[in-house]
């Protein structure tokens, strides 16, 4: 009898401990929250159950992945891949980026939208980062194991809850059923870091803004017998008069109770040194996570009497992802636009209207983000079951149709430089968009007026038509109040208009033709010695120009990148006629006309190296061989010459010696790259081998020097911050032929004109 009792109390007892059910709270934290990782590692490693899973903000995100089958292991990996840390930061991976929909580099730093519908009401950005790259990834991660589930959270892998913050009805939302993607992204939207989405007509932001600790919500919705907790977030502490971020996020958010709802149960507070966005820490947050669940263990275990062996829960993971269809799209259907402008997407995406993997539609996804009508895109993917595929529902947000745009140069030479531009968008059928862009400064002067159409062709095409007014006033310096005012000793003007037509080759690859019709009108002295009652010499050359470009580019930056690389060849023909009326410094002042025609073929290279790491690596060739004729006089022959300017410092200087009309040059570059790409220490080398240097005769006109028997250096050292508005460098140079060949600037913004009519 008494045995008879001891083996039913023993059955009663495993049949207890068998129907024990484990939920698992993650809470919010930004990229602290990747210590939960951690803990879910060792959890499996020491085959403790887990039933149920809920989470908020980077805790949904890392429960949602769990729930739907991906292993801690896989996502150990996939947050430390290249692809999450660009999601982390916002933006397009690299090789998705679409060369042929950025328009030539300005030196624009703040962009600003206005709504013309509301009597020009300005529009400030709402994110800091773009969410375009982890609402994609996020959408074919997730619908699968959507799919597979009936769009029920409880039959995920793991029955699932997350929580976000409804601001319209300002209150708590839990996601029990629908899209997993749209649940995670929602709950994820931490403000004022990605953008927060919109979901039956309610605009969703971080769960963490009402509960940042969804313990409660595991209690009402599971009724665990054992809860645990991983929390890595805090109440804030109060607001302070001086810090914005404070008040608003005192405004937001409520208070949210970091305790159990019941007992039993423990809190894991895993200890890192990963602050809130540094998400390039992934590895050690992990390894901390893990280190800090397994402190915890043995409470756990002595708590905890059922057990799931690893190989088990594998196999189970693998029977759930069998379930999960192939993420392929039959029907795409656009939110948010017009008939027209519908049209236009569709010709982007899926052109023949077939079936398209995940894989095939993601560069035609971002070459659709790329256009400039195009101010945001968001995916949402429905299985259909009839036929065997998923449904797209794309939502496009058309940019804004009046755009501002400011930048320029402040520099503590006397070449600053400021840049306003204003551009109105037109979306249709095709996307087209009017800019008017100015340069004003005392060294810069520009205006150009240019109106581009993207066709909506079977190959992409873009025609430009534009016009152009550039001035480039090379002067000694400033002069004070009480000294004698000097003339500039080269002032260059060109007026031009005409057309560039595009062609996209792949991602990276572009083929533009142009042609223009130009005058250039260039005021300069022979020598320095001159004073104010002087009259220059004065050159017009008025001529047409017609050329063809080829070109790859996928450098990082459009001033001072640090990886990727630009290819360009070009082959230009230029003819018209010079009239030339010589100066006060001249004994015969009589005018001088000629008819001039050559042709110039240019080669470049600007290639990086080792993209990962600190240290990097680049090099630079360029080659020209033109077939330039002389000017009247040695002055205009070499302001009409080809120019070798590899450095922006170099740009803003009128470099006489690195002028001719064949020459090989080229060098290389050593980088620091420190603070995740934000402070480079770049130093450059240079050499200019003319192939028959430009000389000067006594009578002030031009010939050549003997072949290769001139050279010429260039020697640069800069120190870079890439701040969010521009970079802010420290440099000093050398530059052979200049009066004092070391020179020294400190520098904000860019050194970047508008096209001239030889580009």
């Amino acid at each position: 009898m008494r045995r008879t009792a001891t083996f039913f109390f023993a059955l009663l007892i495993a049949i207890a401990a068998d129907a024990q059910r484990i939920g698992v709270v993650l809470s919010g934290g930004g990229a602290v929250g990747l210590t939960h990782i951690g803990v879910l590692k060792a959890l499996e490693d020491n085959d403790i159950p887990i039933d149920y899973i809920t989470g908020s903000s980077m805790g949904a995100l890392v429960g949602a992945l769990y729930a739907s089958g991906i292993s801690p292991n896989e996502m150990d990996s996939l947050f430390q891949s290249d692809v999450y840390q660009q999601m982390a930061v916002g933006g397009v991976e690299p090789k998705y980026l679409y060369y042929f929909k950025q328009d030539m580099p300005d030196a624009s730093m703040i962009t600003l939208g206005l709504n013309v519908d509301t009597a020009l009401q300005m529009s400030l950005p709402t994110n800091l980062r773009s969410p375009v790259l982890i609402d994609f990834e996020q959408m074919r991660s997730f619908a699968g194991a959507s799919a597979a589930a009936g769009y029920n959270m409880d039959s995920l892998f793991v029955p699932f809850r997350c929580v976000a913050s409804d601001i319209t009805a300002r209150r708590e939302v839990v996601f029990s059923k629908g899209d997993l993607a749209l649940a995670v992204r929602a709950s994820m939207s931490y403000p004022f870091y990605f953008k927060p989405i919109l979901i039956n007509g309610h605009l969703m932001m971080d769960g963490g803004m009402y509960n940042n600790f969804p313990a409660d919500v595991m209690y009402d919705a599971f009724m665990p017998d054992y809860i645990i907790g991983s929390n890595v977030a805090y109440n804030a502490p109060p607001p302070t008069e001086d810090d914005l971020m404070s008040q608003l996020k005192a405004i937001m958010t409520q208070p949210t109770n970091y305790l159990l709802p019941c007992d039993p149960g423990i809190i894991i507070e895993p200890k890192t040194h990963t602050t809130l966005f540094d998400f390039a820490s992934a590895k050690q947050a992990v390894a901390d996570g893990y280190a800090s669940a397994m402190e915890h263990m043995p409470e756990i275990k002595a708590e905890v009497a059922r057990r799931r062996a690893k190989a088990e829960v594998e196999q189970a993971r693998t029977r759930f992802k069998g379930k999960a269809p192939p993420v392929v799209f039959g029907d795409i259907h656009f939110h948010g636009l017009n008939k027209n402008q519908a049209l236009f997407c569709e010709r982007l995406l899926n052109k023949r209207n077939e079936p398209l993997s995940a894989e095939d539609l993601k560069p035609r996804y971002f070459r659709l983000y790329a256009d400039n009508n195009v101010g945001g895109l968001f995916p949402q993917a429905t299985y259909s079951p009839v036929r065997g595929n998923f449904d797209l529902d794309l939502r496009v947000k058309r940019e804004r149709r009046l755009e501002v745009q400011f930048g320029g140069l402040v520099s503590s030479r006397p070449v600053n430089t400021g840049m306003v531009s204003a551009r109105y968008n037109i979306f249709g059928r095709t996307s087209s968009r009017v800019e008017a862009l100015g340069y004003f400064g005392k060294f810069y002067t520009s205006g150009q007026l240019r109106w581009r159409r993207d066709l909506s062709s079977r190959t992409p095409l873009y025609v430009e038509p534009l016009v152009t007014l550039n001035r480039w006033d090379h002067f000694s310096g400033f002069t004070s109040f009480f000294q004698e005012v000097r003339p500039s000793y080269i002032v260059t003007r060109e007026l031009w208009g005409g057309a560039n037509i595009g062609m996209a080759l792949g991602n990276k690859g572009l083929l533009r033709f142009d042609a223009k019709y130009a005058q250039s009108k260039d005021s300069y002295y022979q020598n320095s010695d001159f004073d104010a009652v002087d009259t220059a010499d004065v050159t017009e050359f008025h001529y047409g120009t017609t050329g063809l470009t080829l070109e790859r580019n996928s450098l990082n930056r459009k001033q001072q990148p640090n990886s990727g690389e630009l290819l360009r060849v070009s082959m230009r023909y230029i003819g018209g006629n010079e009239n030339t009326l010589p100066g006060s410094q001249w004994t015969e002042r009589q005018s001088f006309t000629a008819r001039h025609d050559w042709v110039v073929f240019k080669a470049r290279l600007d290639k990086y190296f080792l993209p990962k790491g600190i240290f990097k690596f680049g090099a630079l060739a360029e080659g020209v061989y033109s077939t330039q004729p002389f000017f009247q006089n040695y002055s205009e022959t070499v302001i009409q010459a080809p120019v070798f300017q590899p450095t922006p410092e170099s740009r803003t200087y009128f470099l006489e010696n690195y002028r001719a009309p064949q020459y090989l040059a080229g060098g290389l570059r050593t980088i620091i790259a420190v603070a995740r790409n934000k402070f480079d220490l770049r130093v450059e080398g240079y050499l200019f081998q003319p192939y028959k240097a430009l000389q000067r005769n006594p009578d002030n006109t031009a010939s050549e020097g003997s072949a290769v028997s001139s050279r010429y250096y260039i020697g640069s050292g800069s120190l870079i911050y890439q701040s969010p508005l521009g970079p802010i460098w420290f440099n000093t140079s050398y530059m052979d032929g200049l009066e004092k060949p070391w020179v020294w600037s400190l520098n904000f913004g860019y050194v970047i004109f508008s096209q001239s009519a030889r580009e």
